[in-house]
């Protein structure tokens, strides 16, 4: 019976990993030519003058940032649209529409809404005085753009999974609460979040994730051309550092031993959550 789960896990998850292994030990011209050499990928993409660690960098800061702003939107939105309020199914399905959208389309409506000229975001700045940024080539706002709209696309869905979790909540939790005094940040603050940590030590998980495995937004909203290559490194991630090498430069062996490197990272990140799940982590 689990058969079709098995198999498809082999094909698309298992054998591409340790083939990516085994390419992170060679090197050639081409996607057919390569040759072994050892752990030269390896010292080459670690050596102190690589790119990897500025993209490590930008992953880090995407990753973290963007994660601990989506999850803190994400419960006050599923804490907001648990309460009985009108048109609650409509909010809803609002804020969970940019998580089924297309990365591609959510990139380029983004490049037009944070464009420093005509752009929507800095028109609305601007009515409270503020003269907005130059989102998409300023160093200091290029990522920050881009954890705006990771946060946008991503608390619809983690919403969702923190309602279902509300919804397992006992009311006799907020009773006893009520009874003891408690008022509704009390309430929120020693019932929902224990008793929801559970749901959220998985969103943290998740999220962290999928942070690290950044790219479709990075590439959509970086674009193209000389103007953008001169600012290419304040944007780049891992996972746009393996594409440029495997797929611009056929540098596979390279783009493979990058790649095992952020599994490794992400292993010991998944790892460090699941030591430190006993410190936060409430089960009923």
């Amino acid at each position: 019976m689990i058969a079709p789960v098995v198999i498809g896990v082999l094909i698309f998850f298992m054998i591409p990993t340790f083939w990516s292994i085994y390419l992170s030990f060679t090197d050639g011209p081409d996607y057919v030519t390569y040759e072994l050499v050892g752990l030269q990928n390896y010292i080459d993409m670690l050596s102190p003058d690589s790119e990897v660690w500025r993209e490590l960098l930008n992953t880090c800061y995407y990753a973290f940032v963007q994660v601990a702003l989506s999850l803190v939107v994400s419960v006050l939105l599923a804490n907001a649209l648990n309460a009985n309020i009108r048109c609650r199914g409509l909010f809803r399905v609002i804020y969970f529409l940019p998580s089924v959208t297309m990365a591609a389309a959510v990139g380029m409506v983004w490049r037009q809404l944070l464009n420093s000229q005509y752009g929507i975001v800095n028109q609305f700045l601007g009515l409270f005085g503020i003269k907005g940024p130059v989102w998409l080539t300023d160093p200091n706002f290029m990522m920050l753009g881009v954890i705006i709209v990771g946060v946008w696309s991503s608390a619809g869905y983690n919403m969702i999974i923190l309602l279902a979790g509300l919804k397992n909540i006992s009311k006799s939790y907020y009773e006893a609460a009520e009874i003891d005094g408690a008022g509704s940040f009390q309430k929120f603050k020693s019932v929902t979040v224990p008793l929801l940590s559970p749901v959220l030590f998985f969103v943290t998980i998740t999220s962290v994730m999928n942070g690290f495995k950044m790219f479709d937004l990075i590439y959509t909203l970086a674009g193209s051309g000389a103007t953008v290559d001169k600012f290419m490194q304040y944007y780049r991630t891992m996972v746009y550092g393996i594409y440029e090498k495997g797929f611009l430069y056929h540098r596979l062996g390279a783009a493979s031993a990058e790649s095992v490197f952020l599994l490794v990272i992400i292993l010991i990140l998944t790892l460090i959550q699941f030591k430190l799940q006993d410190k936060w982590v409430h089960y009923e």
